[in-house]
């Protein structure tokens, strides 16, 4: 995280098991991204899965876009995960989810077996470390894959599903983020509470899923 505060995205360098880390970001968009979006760029998230130089470049915009709000947010692991116990968790939910949207056929059986066997090769000794912050963004998720007789980061997500036992931040927090929030001060995204937004007063047909 110093690295990641100091010089952005010149943290990342090029690493095989980055791969692996999309497989299982994949898999987890799958399990709780929006069917709309899925449906739209799946495809082209697939071709951008295969090259391994886009993998490489999306972590450094990832980490670049985070070095000014991590700076002084005073970050510190709260929590680790093995990946190779949440894989297939992971792998259940997007089963049972696109059986639920109809979605699930033999051609995506084979798409989920494939990311779910690459993710496994490159993060099976690798972690999913929660880290807590002081100030906005409140936490992260680090993945980290072994690499000889050390941990490197490979891949980091900045929200986690209950369902892999993330949950909601605390309303200090939320609090906290709002007050904070002014224009230009920070690229994280914002935060919308629940019943915020009347639906009814809006334009526009909303996704239900």
């Amino acid at each position: 995280m110093h690295c990641v505060e100091s010089e952005g995205g010149g943290c990342v360098t090029r690493d095989p098991k980055q791969g692996s880390w999309d497989a299982f970001a994949l898999l987890h968009w799958l399990g709780a991204g929006s069917p709309t979006s899925i449906l739209q760029a799946l495809r082209r998230e697939l071709e951008h899965h295969r090259d391994a130089y886009a993998v490489q470049d999306r972590f450094v915009v990832l980490t670049a876009r985070y070095r000014e709000p991590l700076r002084g947010a005073e970050c510190q692991p709260e929590s680790a995960t093995p990946l190779a116990a949440l894989l297939p968790r992971v792998v259940s939910r997007v089963q049972t989810r696109m059986k639920d949207l109809g979605l699930w056929r033999s051609d995506f059986e084979q798409l989920v077996t494939a990311l779910a066997s690459e993710a496994e090769d490159g993060l099976s000794d690798g972690w999913l470390v929660h880290m807590t912050c002081f100030g906005d963004p409140y936490e992260i998720w680090v993945a980290t894959a072994k690499e000889d007789e050390r941990q490197v980061v490979v891949g980091m997500l900045t929200s986690l599903p209950t369902w892999l036992d993330g949950g909601p931040l605390a309303d200090e927090h939320v609090e906290g983020r709002l007050r904070n929030r002014t224009v230009g001060s920070t690229t994280t995204l914002g935060v919308i509470r629940e019943g915020t937004v009347d639906t009814r007063w809006i334009p526009i047909p909303i996704e239900e899923f």
